[in-house]
């Protein structure tokens, strides 16, 4: 059964590029625009993983795992964004729950891979 994962973004470009990356490494991708988007599709679907931009328009993608975290999802959530954080951040948002956090511009077979590896942890 494939996988599924909701990816939330306001850049279309990047939207359509990790779509077309993760379907063809064989994941069934659900696309936001927007952090209230997330939010609706999450109360009618059920993802593995939610790929998360942090900055968004509407709800930041820190307010969306907020809401997340509180409302007892249980999707793993994994940052994509260019905002940089050091490797202390990064340990404090691992505790808090992310199972990742990737830099934008990323390489395809390194997302893909990072999925892959987020998802059978």
């Amino acid at each position: 059964m494939q996988q599924l994962i909701l990816h939330v973004d306001n850049e279309i470009t990047t939207l359509d590029l990790v779509c077309e990356i993760l379907t063809g490494a064989g994941f069934k991708v659900v696309s936001a625009k927007s952090g209230q988007e997330c939010l609706d599709k999450l109360a009618e679907i059920k993802p593995s993983l939610v790929l998360l931009d942090i900055m968004m328009p509407d709800l930041s993608g820190w307010d969306v795992f907020q809401r997340l975290k509180l409302g007892g999802e249980k999707a793993k959530i994994v940052f994509l964004s260019v905002v940089e954080v050091s490797m202390e951040r990064l340990e404090m948002l691992k505790k808090s729950g992310v199972s990742d956090y990737i830099l934008k511009p990323f390489e395809s077979d390194d997302l893909a891979k990072r999925i892959k590896s987020v998802l059978t942890a």
